[in-house]
């Protein structure tokens, strides 16, 4: 191989390699208007497309040195941390006293088949965003306890009362954003919070057009932020245990989810019985950005993401130790 060619792909190797690095900070990437836009491009975009990183290797094989061997492994690990994928947990000996259920139900045109899967499982708690008492049909409403605000519903099998909402009128918008719930426990009470947080999708759309509108994306980041603001002082102001379901709109390595969240346990990071455990989709890939976090003193025994043949959403599930 000649020289020049052989420096050439040395070169593109170098720059994908400190390019996948600077993928794996996205999450703690300076505020800046550029970079708030590629942080959103990095994070809402196909991470399939993250392969094209290792182009270089695999078209310039002739010319690899040891070194350059070496520096896939580190691009292989940052590879996991782009596609969200993980490895599933060896199953726990304890048994389930809580099985809750969260799901985005904005495009589910088939909900009985969800009832369906709701009854396999034993959920004895769900919560719902984008929902309204109509879609709640095909539940038997005599077996549940129900509540529906605005856009945010609960059905539960143990009592409970409705402790607060939140509005977005807050930030110009309709329906609530938040609802806490205290359920009434066998072994004790439990506070639940049922969230659906602000899209991104209008920056993106205007930055797939090629018309990035910046006072769209900053007003849509500042209203994300202050939900999460609001939610996260909640949370560390309760002596009790939490548990935080719903759409939260981003994955986990978003920098807003960072800041407010991550020094919560995210039940379907740390049990995770699937290796893909995406939430959202779109026809051309998926995404996690529908979580169970919580905090004090309760254990995720196993979460998974349930499979429907309707809605651009999966229910999140998980079993729970109280």
């Amino acid at each position: 191989m000649p020289a020049s060619a052989w420096r050439g792909w040395r070169s593109l190797r170098i720059l994908a390699f400190a390019f996948a690095l600077l993928l794996a900070l996205v999450s703690y990437w300076p505020n800046w208007r550029w970079l708030q836009w590629l942080s959103l491009l990095v994070l809402y975009s196909p991470s399939w497309l993250y392969f094209g990183l290792f182009l270089p290797w695999l078209l310039g094989w002739r010319s690899l040195t040891r070194w350059q061997y070496l520096m896939l492994l580190p691009m292989l690990l940052v590879a996991v941390k782009i596609l969200d994928v993980g490895w599933p947990a060896s199953r726990s000996a304890e048994d389930a006293n809580l099985v809750l259920l969260s799901a985005n139900l904005g495009n589910m045109a088939d909900t009985e088949q969800l009832a369906r899967l709701m009854s396999q499982h034993r959920v004895s708690v769900a919560i719902f965003q984008e929902a309204r008492l109509e879609k709640l049909v095909a539940f038997n409403t005599n077996d549940w306890q129900t509540h529906c605000d605005a856009g945010l519903c609960i059905v539960s099998k143990f009592p409970f009362d409705v402790e607060q909402t939140l509005s977005r009128s807050l930030f110009q918008g309709y329906g609530n954003f938040a609802v806490f719930y205290r359920l009434n426990l066998p072994e004790r009470n439990l506070l639940l919070a049922n969230v659906h947080f602000e899209t991104p999708r209008p920056a993106l759309e205007s930055l797939i057009k090629l018309s990035p509108d910046n006072i769209a994306m900053q007003v849509r980041q500042q209203d994300r932020e202050l939900q999460a603001t609001i939610i996260a002082d909640w949370v560390h102001s309760q002596a009790e245990a939490v548990v935080i379901g719903g759409d939260f709109n981003m994955p986990v390595l978003s920098p807003i989810y960072q800041q407010y969240f991550s020094s919560l346990g995210n039940a379907l990071s740390e049990r995770t019985a699937q290796i893909v455990r995406y939430t959202k989709y779109t026809r051309w890939h998926g995404i996690r950005i529908d979580h169970q976090l919580y905090r004090g003193d309760l254990v995720p025994l196993e979460a998974r993401v349930l499979q429907l043949s309707s809605g651009d959403h999966r229910p999140v599930l998980v079993k729970w130790r109280i």
